[in-house]
């Protein structure tokens, strides 16, 4: 289907800023590759009068410019810590049945790419949803993926993939969420794959 681009961009620059944020977020939704990412735009979309403004008082002051990036990365990385329960080193230990002054076992997961290990204040972090607890170990499709994503190059953002809900599939679950659940690991792998190939 051949499309008239400069009709279509007539067509948008008419819309309101209302009805254009719908027609984004109704387009992402359809686009089975832009769902995870989805909310996000969106969110950011709608916030862009205000961030408009913040960006003109910036360029008067780049030092301001520096702080205010820091902080709103600082706020949005807080509130995933906050929100999802994390485990340090060694309660990585207790979970996979190793002794509990055992550090090693952490660092070597994450050293490896099976497990996501979030860098916080001189710590690291390690989201729970990664551990079977009953059976004392990473949930291995919770490993596969992470090796798939790159957890270990960026460890905020696999963490951002697993731990916000996504409409893949038409289920309004975090991929976290279907790991736990167990029975998903095909949806996981697809979903994986599609971010991946973006």
């Amino acid at each position: 289907m051949l499309v008239d681009r400069d009709r279509a961009r007539d067509t948008i620059h008419a819309l309101s800023d209302q009805d254009l944020l719908e027609l984004l977020s109704e387009e992402f939704s359809r686009r089975p590759n832009l769902r995870p990412v989805r909310d996000d735009v969106t969110a950011l979309l709608a916030m862009g009068p205000a961030l408009a403004l913040q960006h003109e008082r910036a360029v008067a002051n780049p030092a301001a410019a520096a702080v205010a990036r820091t902080r709103i990365v600082s706020s949005a990385l807080r509130s995933l810590v906050e929100e999802h329960e994390m485990l340090d080193s060694t309660a990585v230990s207790r979970a996979l049945g190793r002794a509990a002054t055992s550090r090693n076992t952490a660092s070597r997961l994450a050293s490896s790419g099976s497990v996501i290990a979030l860098p916080a204040a001189g710590h690291k972090l390690f989201p729970a949803f990664q551990f079977d607890t009953e059976r004392r170990e990473v949930r291995p499709i919770v490993a596969e993926i992470n090796r798939i994503i790159g957890a270990k190059e960026d460890p905020w953002g696999a963490a951002s993939w697993w731990l916000n809900p996504t409409a893949f599939a038409d289920d309004p679950r975090s991929p976290a969420d279907l790991a736990v659940a167990g029975g998903h690991d095909q949806d996981l792998r697809d979903m994986s794959g599609d971010l991946v190939a973006d």
